[in-house]
């Protein structure tokens, strides 16, 4: 009998390490073609939700359900699923699958207890995903010609599935990867090569140039990273650098150019004005293209919190389904951008006004107590590992929460976490973040793998 038992794990420890490979070929490509892999599937179930119900069949086989709900984070987490499911389901009768594409902003959080119940299960699952993180790495270039793409020849793409072309990665997107792969290549876990250090800094042009949330989401995290790293003559360096690099460029384009303000964001062109023209209306004002899209969310967030904090939908919200845009007049005339139908404007370029907006006061609490238990779960993990000696974990820990930083920030500019592109990035960081804290709390002397007792290897 206890052999058939034996063989039934293994079975099981097998089939969780597979769709561990599946999820992370999943992952890449959504870094790497972004929309245009998120069409793939049997329309409306497309790889995203395949990905979730394969998950959610490995997840209950793993015997880790009562386990991935013992940290903080993951009660809370739970709970604000349960509220979302509650201002969804009275609305599928009159909005139908928009109901549940609005929801997915929380309800993809089922793959962050995916995640966790797999590496509760085997903890040496940890160095299999560092271990295919690797192909991130070697896909800086990749993401790099994809976003060039994507912004000088986007009718040259062609498009495989669904409306979007086969590769459709944004700055929004890039700019959260290229904060992962810096605080990655950081932390010593991969050595790279000059070439590679190049083509990051090249990749990064274009993105703050376009998408000044997406700036802050790269730089933010690894500035953070690099101060917790104690990597301060590195950080100033590179500042200095950086500062004489940019003025002589920006002195060359006030010579031999001029600079026109772009009409559209995604037009912006990638130059030294642009990028300062960005940075000024973060800290204060700019050109009237960037100010007219900081003005068109803050209407557009006033209307909301009337609406909810100080209105008749405080307990409530509006529901999930509803077009927010149409309802509040934010929707904007049908257009076309780099020869693509844009896509329809429904949410309001902030996961916080989201939830707000379509789960009330409730909703937004729940989503901070998320965020904070779960950053502060991490961050006071880093410490006990950093006094403990074991700077590999606490690295680790580093890593983990600058990525979802990233993409937090990035979330409170653009439309992130209410698709799967980024949303399921952000969700299996979560779990992993969890995951690996209670791993080593249990195990606070042993390396990833607890059975050889081992410290991790770098990739």
């Amino acid at each position: 009998m206890s052999d058939i038992v034996r063989s039934d794990f293994d079975r099981t420890l097998l089939l969780g390490n597979r769709y561990i490979t599946f999820l992370g070929i999943v992952l890449l490509g959504y870094a790497v073609m972004g929309r245009g892999f998120a069409y793939i599937g049997f329309p409306p179930l497309y790889i995203g939700e395949i990905a979730l119900f394969v998950g959610t069949a490995v997840f209950l086989r793993s015997r880790a359900l009562v386990a991935s709900l013992a940290t903080l984070p993951s009660v809370i987490l739970a709970v604000t699923m349960i509220w979302v499911l509650a201002r969804t389901l009275p609305f599928l009768s009159t909005y139908g699958f928009d109901s549940l594409r609005d929801s997915t902003v929380i309800i993809y959080g089922g793959f962050a207890f995916i995640v966790t119940g797999l590496l509760l299960e085997d903890a040496r699952r940890i160095d299999i995903v560092l271990g295919l993180y690797r192909f991130m790495m070697m896909s800086l270039p990749a993401l790099f010609v994809g976003l060039l793409l994507n912004k000088y020849v986007p009718d040259d793409v062609p498009q495989l599935l669904g409306p979007a072309p086969i590769v459709n990665v944004g700055p929004s997107g890039v700019g959260t990867h290229l904060a992962g792969l810096m605080v990655f290549a950081l932390i010593g876990y991969r050595k790279v090569s000059a070439a590679w250090v190049f083509m990051w800094f090249a990749t990064l042009a274009p993105v703050v140039a376009t998408n000044r949330g997406a700036a802050l989401a790269v730089v933010v995290p690894v500035v953070f990273a690099m101060i917790m790293l104690g990597k301060f003559r590195m950080m100033f360096t590179t500042l200095k650098i950086g500062v004489v690099l940019f003025t002589a460029v920006l002195a060359l384009e006030s010579m031999f150019g001029q600079y026109n303000e772009a009409a559209e964001s995604w037009d912006r062109p990638v130059s030294a004005h642009q990028i300062l023209d960005n940075a000024l209306s973060i800290v204060g004002q700019a050109g009237e293209q960037g100010e007219g899209t900081k003005r068109w969310r803050l209407n557009w967030w006033d209307i909301i919190i009337k609406e909810t904090i100080h209105g008749p939908k405080f307990w409530t919200g509006r529901g999930f389904g509803v077009n927010l845009a149409e309802e509040d007049g934010f929707a904007g005339p049908d257009v076309t951008l780099n020869g693509q139908n844009r896509a329809l404007t429904r949410s309001p370029h902030n996961a916080q006004m989201t939830l707000l907006a379509r789960a009330g006061v409730p909703g937004l609490t729940l989503w901070v107590l998320v965020l904070a238990s779960w950053f502060g779960m991490l961050m006071r993990t880093m410490l006990a590992a950093r006094a403990r000696g074991h700077k590999q974990w606490a690295d680790l820990f580093l890593f983990t929460g600058c990525y979802a930083a990233a993409i937090v920030i990035n979330a409170s500019f653009d439309v992130v976490l209410e698709g799967p592109v980024q949303g399921i990035w952000f969700w299996c960081l979560f779990g992993f973040g969890i995951g690996t804290v209670m791993i080593y709390r249990a195990q606070p002397f042993n390396g990833f793998s607890p059975e050889s007792g081992r410290q991790p290897r770098p990739v």
